[in-house]
This record gives structure tokens, C-alpha cells and sequence, in this order.
């Protein structure tokens, strides 16, 4: 299993690494673990992420 810090799932989004931020304290979701200060999310998080910023760009509040 690959895990990706904010910043990777921003740059496969093509995305702010803000806005992955905002969706993963909207979402609630807590980190697969802690790599020295940064925290990292299994690559699942990707799709989760992905449609939550979509239905927000769509103006649906999720």
C-alpha cells in the first residue's frame, strides 16, 4: 500500500494543497500514520478526495 502526504495527493489532483487539507478536515479523515512530521493517507484516499472536491466545485455541500 502506497501512502501519500498532501502535497502528492494535490499534485494528482492538480489541485491546492489547501483545498486537500480543507477536504480531509471536512471529511474527518485521520492519517494512515506519521513520516517524521508529515501525515500520510493510504492512495484510496485519492478517489474520496477527488469526488468530494468535485461535488463541492458542482456548488452540493457534501
Amino acid at each position: 500500500m502506497k501512502l501519500l502526504t498532501t502535497g502528492e495527493i494535490a499534485k494528482q489532483l492538480n489541485v491546492d494543497r489547501d483545498k486537500v487539507s480543507y477536504a480531509l478536515r471536512k471529511l474527518d479523515m485521520t492519517p494512515s500514520g506519521i513520516a517524521g512530521n508529515t501525515r500520510v493517507f493510504p492512495e484510496t484516499a485519492l478517489s474520496v478526495i477527488k469526488q468530494f472536491l468535485n461535488t463541492r466545485a458542482k456548488g452540493i455541500e457534501a
